[in-house]
């Protein structure tokens, strides 16, 4: 194995490692927040950096996540320049999925970054979800209301595409077949059908909250996670479909754990 192959191993690893920590919390406290409301407003990513902080050692922990993360970035955008995934580029589906691997390192550098302002103590109080900042921001230009919708539709799309994953398990083509056998891939399908599921549900939600907002022209309209935990809770048999999602999260978050280790680079 050459000594590339050996630093894409590691930077993949470190970056699924910072998954499973990011989707085991976050489940965690969707589950908690079955229990009282209150709790439904620490499921965000910067919740899940203070709760890491205030532990024992808690800034070297901070600090590890906060370098998968990184990496976890880096891998994305190692994926799409060195076309890891034997994409073709005269195929729109293909062109697309390299475009998303670009934009996916964004929000994990960003992710990154907030998890960096929590661990130095610089991080801004917010008044409002992130959502609704990207969507306001967005409606001051000509366009606006188009990108919003836009953002909505694309988010939509992404959700559809977890459920495909759920549906027909082809994430199991990523990972080392003569490593991941018998009771590990079963392990791996369970793990992963259940999280992409439970992320294709939010995801849906995020994104008709987008496109709603680029209907109506109201950036406050656009939601999150948070947003879409509450609206989850207000449906018939909201607290158990709540607990759900929760659950798959921590799915979610074993299933990367598998990548962690057997995931093909």
């Amino acid at each position: 194995m050459s000594s590339s192959t050996n630093w894409l191993n590691v930077i993949a690893s470190a970056g699924y490692s910072a998954k499973t920590v990011m989707y085991s919390l976050l489940g965690l406290f969707i589950l908690s927040s079955v229990i009282t409301a209150a709790e439904r407003e620490k499921a965000t990513q910067k919740h899940v950096f203070e709760t890491l902080q205030s532990q024992p050692f808690g800034k070297a922990l901070l600090f590890g996540l906060i370098v998968g993360l990184v990496c976890y970035a880096l891998w994305r955008w190692l994926q799409g320049f060195l076309n890891t995934e034997s994409l073709k580029m005269d195929k729109a589906k293909d062109i697309v999925m390299r475009g998303f691997l670009f934009i996916s390192g964004l929000f994990y550098f960003a992710a990154a970054y907030l998890g960096a302002n929590v661990l130095m103590g610089t991080d801004q109080k917010s008044d409002g979800s992130n959502s609704k900042h990207v969507s306001q921001q967005l409606m001051q230009y000509e366009w606006g209301i188009l990108l919003v919708a836009a953002v909505g539709a694309a988010i939509i799309t992404f959700a559809f595409i977890q459920f495909k994953h759920a549906y027909t398990a082809d994430f199991l083509k990523k990972f080392d077949q003569n490593q991941l056998t018998g009771t590990r891939q079963q392990a791996t399908k369970t793990a992963g059908r259940l999280g992409y599921f439970a992320r294709g549900v939010v995801y849906l939600f995020v994104g008709s909250f987008f496109a709603l907002s680029a209907f109506q022209s109201d950036p406050s309209e656009a939601g999150g996670l948070q947003k879409a935990l509450t609206t989850l809770t207000q449906q018939p048999f909201g607290l158990y479909l709540l607990a759900a999602v929760g659950a798959g999260f921590i799915m979610f978050g074993i299933y990367c754990g598998f990548e962690a280790k057997y995931r093909r680079t």
